[in-house]
């Protein structure tokens, strides 16, 4: 069975074949040939708006997530993430990328959460 791995875009290694950014920003510093990804999923992070009232101090955390958790419920290109998701687990691990360095205060737990309830593993 193939698993969903996280990883900041730092961090990526060789070993890490199929690689999708979940982040609205492309990563400082890192180019395309380097990152080398099959997608960028762009359309299932946290909209500008959340982001930066988040980042500007106008939302705490729990407030950003519920706010998040809202958006992915309500956000039809979700449904095409987690097939296309599902599609890239038939064919070996699949790497979720990311920049943030405080991951327990980032968009990713909600999202992760997210795919844990729609992809079991």
């Amino acid at each position: 069975m193939a698993n969903i791995i996280y990883k900041r875009v730092y961090d990526l290694d060789e070993s890490d074949r199929q690689r999708v950014l979940v982040d609205r920003l492309w990563p400082r510093g890192k180019s395309k040939e380097e990152l080398n990804i099959i997608e960028w999923a762009k359309d299932i992070t946290p909209s500008t708006e959340l982001r930066q009232n988040y980042h500007k101090g106008k939302l705490v955390y729990l407030d950003f997530a519920a706010a998040y958790q809202r958006e992915l419920e309500n956000n039809d290109e979700a449904a095409a993430f987690i097939a296309k998701l599902n599609e890239l687990l038939n064919n070996g691990d699949v790497t979720l990328t990311y920049t943030s360095k405080d991951v327990e205060h980032s968009h990713m737990p909600t999202l992760r959460n997210f795919i844990a309830k729609k992809i079991p593993r």
